[in-house]
């Protein structure tokens, strides 16, 4: 987690996966000034560069990569800014 990331009430950063009977652990990276909404989830192996934005209840998928400065929404969560 960089700094002065804001994380919303009740948003939640899953390190882990379950398919089937597989356990899958993967980190999640928030670079700096990165705001995630409140009730949004975000799934293992995802990546925020800085200063992105994750909207209130989106949900971020697996491996989902952010770039820098992108605002994202949505269920499943997709670009909606850049």
């Amino acid at each position: 987690m960089g700094d002065n990331c804001i994380i919303g009430h009740d948003a939640v950063l899953f390190g882990h996966a379950l398919e089937g009977r597989q356990l899958s652990l993967a980190g999640i990276q928030l670079g700096n000034y990165v705001t995630i909404g409140a009730h949004a989830v975000i799934m293992s192996g995802v990546v925020i560069e800085d200063e992105a934005i994750v909207a209130a209840g989106a949900v971020v998928n697996k491996g989902t990569h952010i770039a820098a400065g992108e605002t994202w929404g949505g269920v499943p969560a997709k670009r909606i800014k850049i």
